[in-house]
């Protein structure tokens, strides 16, 4: 696998205790000059060398290799329109299977009068476009952007789309309205409550950024191209944490349009046909329930696929090792000299170094994080080994689909059989997706790991 070499630079430390410091008596390395091979959507920006930021007392300097990047392959990734598909047919088929758990018959017995499968005539029919309608936003939406990629001219495109989006809203608007005006005129005001509710939560975690009404994936920072983050592999301490901040803001916009997506999904699929039926109609709770919780959770793993593609995880990974990591130590028993922490310094690892009266210590191959920031902490801790993400998500997926199995072999009526059915067929191809990434990433970094362990080693 190739990796890039290996480049040095000359630095000096801002120490407090004076005493001749060489790489063997404090078993260190410090990081120097930008050599980070980055892939096709990294954007490597080759800033000028700050080593440390100020010449120690002693007067002495070291050499200090930079992070090491294994460039990653050009894994195909399914496209927005292909995902929002994907994420429409799902949805809409998990809708009808949960109305078939609501309206089924006994067609199949030999005195039954009903010779259809369902009892068509109980559903609602307005509930049942106001669902389609709104799954099918942002598939609608993707499509009409499309059109306009292929058929505007450059020169128009931007006003374009705007007209584009705010007529599509307006349509959307009109549509629930009529669709819930026919549905108040035979219930209540309740029901428009329970139909209402997942708008009123968007306002509250999104606020009135429309766009992310409308698509899943939304350029919110402006280090992101085409809904992917660069990484630059930037020597200064105070651009490496610029950089992980604005990471850090794509990351929580992703999680939640991620939750918000899959728990709107299962809301309308799954709770929202359950609640607005008849209160006279007799159902099996359980099959309902667990319907619910499936679409819920295979919806979940869907969007986290997608919205954290491990290619997305590498530009992270890629940060994290220029962030690094301190752990507090007791300073009584550190019998190592001690620097004071700076912000404009880079430490290699295995440094201690004294931050408001504590003592830490470098365990990244290099370290510009603050000590004792939780948030830089956990930043490091979850992406120095993106693997481990993508092998929490197989065990979930591995784990639904021996539930599912184990609930097919349980199923004795043909709607729960057929509503298995599909969430398996749907959790395989998630399974396969989540499964190619995982074994692609571990072939990947296991050179990358190697040199890890024989600094820490040295």
């Amino acid at each position: 696998m190739t990796v890039t070499g290996r480049k040095y630079q000359r630095t000096h430390l801002p120490a407090t205790n004076h005493f001749q410091h060489t790489a063997a008596s404090s078993n260190v390395l410090l990081v120097g000059g930008p050599s980070c091979t980055s892939g096709s959507t990294n954007n490597d920006t080759n800033n000028a060398p700050t080593g440390f930021g100020g010449a120690g007392e002693d007067g002495e300097s070291m050499y200090t290799p930079f992070p090491k990047h294994v460039p990653y392959p050009n894994v195909e990734h399914n496209s927005e329109l292909l995902n929002e598909f994907v994420i429409f047919f799902f949805t809409i088929i998990a809708s009808i299977t949960q109305f078939m758990h609501l309206y089924r018959t006994v067609w199949w017995l030999p005195n039954s009068y009903n010779k259809k499968s369902m009892n068509f005539y109980l559903i609602d029919w307005d509930l049942a476009i106001f669902i389609d309608i709104m799954v099918s936003r942002r598939l609608l939406y993707c499509c009409i952007l499309k059109f306009i990629d292929v058929n505007c001219p450059e020169a128009y495109m931007v006003i374009c789309k705007k007209v584009a989006k705010y007529v599509f809203l307006t349509f959307l608007v009109a549509s629930f309205v009529f669709c819930g005006a026919q549905i108040y005129q035979k219930t209540s005001y309740f029901h428009l409550l329970v139909l209402c509710y997942p708008l009123v939560l968007y306002l509250v975690i999104f606020g009135m950024n429309l766009e992310q009404f409308l698509r899943t994936i939304v350029d919110t920072e402006p280090n992101c191209i085409n809904g992917m983050p660069l990484h630059s592999c930037s020597s200064n301490a105070g651009s490496i944490r610029t950089e992980i901040d604005a990471l850090k803001a794509d990351l929580n916009n992703r999680f939640k349009q991620a939750v918000f997506t899959s728990l709107l999904n299962a809301y309308y699929a799954g709770f929202v046909p359950c609640v607005l039926a008849s209160k006279h109609l007799y159902y099996n709770k359980f099959w309902t329930t667990q319907h619910l919780v499936c679409v819920f959770i295979g919806g979940f793993t869907m969007c986290i696929t997608y919205c954290f593609p491990m290619r997305y995880c590498d530009v992270f990974h890629r940060a994290a090792m220029h962030l690094g990591q301190w752990h507090r130590v007791n300073a009584r028993s550190t019998s190592f000299p001690t620097f004071t922490w700076s912000k404009t310094s880079i430490f290699p690892y295995g440094t201690y170094v004294r931050h408001l009266g504590e003592v830490y210590r470098a365990v990244g191959s290099c370290t510009s994080a603050i000590p004792a920031n939780n948030s830089h902490y956990r930043f490091y801790a979850i992406f120095r080994n993106p693997i481990i993400i993508y092998l929490i998500l197989f065990a979930i997926q591995t784990f639904m689909i021996v539930l599912q199995l184990a609930l097919l072999l349980m199923s004795r009526e043909w709607q729960n059989g057929l509503s298995i059915g599909f969430l398996l067929l749907t959790n395989f191809f998630t399974l396969f997706r989540i499964a190619r990434d995982y074994f692609i990433a571990r072939r990947v970094y296991a050179s990358e790991m190697l040199s890890h362990s024989k600094l820490k080693a040295q």
